[in-house]
């Protein structure tokens, strides 16, 4: 009776991680269903609690390994992300200040900064974005 209970747990635990999916029911659920397969083999009461205790804890310690690896994925970088790291060429440069001008992208004019003075025509790359402004470093 308590194997087929700590299985009905289990599952039930399961099917709430798949509205949460915070992983915590997910390790309690698979915990409570290796302590039923213990209780169906033993009578122990005892061994069925020591292995729900342990393997949910060692279930829960690897969730930033199993994280970590589910995440490792490379990202698409999409819409004014994608500039980060490209090539663009300086269109034109402030009289005033020269570390300010303007360049185009796909047909947009953006608004450039750099620390270093620009040069018309110049090819700079974009380091970081800010609102309407790339922020450019000198090849």
């Amino acid at each position: 009776m308590v194997a087929i209970s700590l299985f009905v747990i289990g599952v039930i635990l399961i099917i709430i991680e798949m509205f949460s999916l915070t992983f915590v029911f997910l390790w309690i659920g698979l915990a409570s269903i290796l302590a039923a397969i213990v209780s169906y083999f033993t009578e122990s009461n005892t061994l069925t609690f020591i292995v729900f205790v342990i393997s949910a804890l060692i279930l829960w310690l690897s969730t930033k390994n199993f994280a970590k690896r589910v995440h490792q994925q490379k990202t698409i970088k999409n819409g004014v992300y994608s500039l980060i790291g490209k090539e663009v060429v300086v269109a034109s440069v402030e009289v005033e200040e020269k570390t300010v001008g303007t360049t185009k992208v796909y047909g947009d004019e953006w608004t450039i900064r750099s620390k270093e003075p620009l040069t018309l025509h110049e090819k700079v790359i974009v380091e970081k974005i800010e609102g309407a402004t790339l922020y450019v470093r000198n090849n």
